[in-house]
């Protein structure tokens, strides 16, 4: 699939709606669609399954708004390549994607292309995800605040990208606002993984290589939690965690110019993720999830007693610490947009 560039004539926003099964949703779907502004927007709605009247019953209730487009088809796509149909067809300046289950309230798409418009070195922006039940019900112990790292409002570097994604800064992210240009300079689809576990957090990954996140706290966004929801039903295993983890160091060769820097990422994401895997194929242990390691720091070696605490080995033990924070300073995006423009 290849994205479309924009042109003058384009939508400042194009809104995805990838349908599945939908239509004990179609009231939030409408919902979200009234939501919207009337002008400067496109909204994709795509249904690859049929498995019920969903998309005939949206083109009824919203014949002749010039806004909407709908696409049909029998080859029962998954989510990820109904995902990049939907990117394949976007014309706009910035990019959403909303799932047919969650609701973006009204002003949240306005925050969001406001805090773009304000920042034009940002690549994505997005807000706190709150949850809801079924029924609409709050579930407030289950919110998704996300708030950004301290460090990301002073640099944007490959650690930062790093502890986005272990320390699950970006969570509700993949429903933001994306500068839709660098996706189509890029080539940026999303990158499928076994089961698609994990696909979207892989490429918010390969986001964070390309540009700066901003967190809008005023553009809420409210994500519906139940058994049948897709992410219920993954069966993740330790496979899936290093699958994801062959995925984002995909991205990061591709995405990013700097060799140590690619060398060193890679080292770190097959770390963690051997050790998220350990940890996800011996839950019945009981076990904490692991916190995020950064690969390389070689104090833990004199803290844990595995070498002599001595002049010769502090001297060590800074200079490698010193070596690892320059890589992980690395800034990025670390090669100029034109390089990278791909089919």
């Amino acid at each position: 699939m290849r994205m479309q560039p924009s042109d003058p004539g384009a939508p400042r926003v194009s809104v995805g709606i990838p349908l599945f099964r939908s239509r004990r949703f179609l009231d939030v779907i409408a919902a979200n669609i009234d939501a919207m502004p009337r002008e400067g927007i496109e909204v994709l709605v795509s249904d690859r399954h049929g498995d019920d009247d969903a998309l005939e019953a949206l083109e009824r209730r919203f014949r002749g708004d010039r806004r909407l487009r709908f696409f049909r088809a029998g080859d029962r796509l998954d989510w990820v390549h109904n995902v990049n149909f939907l990117l394949s067809e976007a014309r706009g300046e910035y990019w959403r994607l909303l799932p047919h289950d969650d609701t973006s309230p009204a002003g949240s798409l306005e925050a969001l292309v406001s805090a773009l418009d304000a920042q034009p070195d940002a690549l994505l922006a997005f807000g706190p995800t709150l949850a809801l039940d079924l029924e609409g019900a709050r579930l407030p112990d289950k919110d998704q605040p996300s708030p950004m790292p301290a460090a990301a409002r002073d640099a944007w570097t490959l650690e930062l990208a790093l502890e986005m994604h272990w320390k699950k800064h970006f969570l509700g992210a993949f429903k933001g606002l994306v500068r839709r240009r660098v996706l189509a300079e890029e080539g940026l689809l999303v990158r499928g993984t076994p089961g698609q576990v994990f696909a979207e957090r892989c490429w918010l990954f390969g986001l964070c290589l390309l540009g700066r996140f901003v967190f809008v706290e005023d553009a809420p966004y409210f994500k519906r939690l139940y058994a049948a929801s897709t992410h219920r039903q993954w069966a993740i295993s330790g496979r899936s965690h290093r699958a994801a983890a062959r995925c984002m160091i995909g991205y990061l060769w591709d995405l990013v110019a700097d060799r140590r820097a690619r060398l060193y990422g890679a080292g770190d994401l097959w770390l963690n993720a051997r050790r998220r895997a350990s940890w996800q194929d011996a839950r019945g242990d009981r076990r904490p999830l692991p916190t995020y390691q950064p690969l390389g720091d070689p104090r833990p070696l004199l803290e844990r007693g595995l070498v002599p605490r001595t002049r010769l080995t502090e001297a060590w033990v800074a200079a490698g610490q010193r070596a690892v924070r320059r890589i992980r300073q690395t800034p990025l995006p670390s090669r100029p947009r034109s390089q990278g423009a791909r089919a």
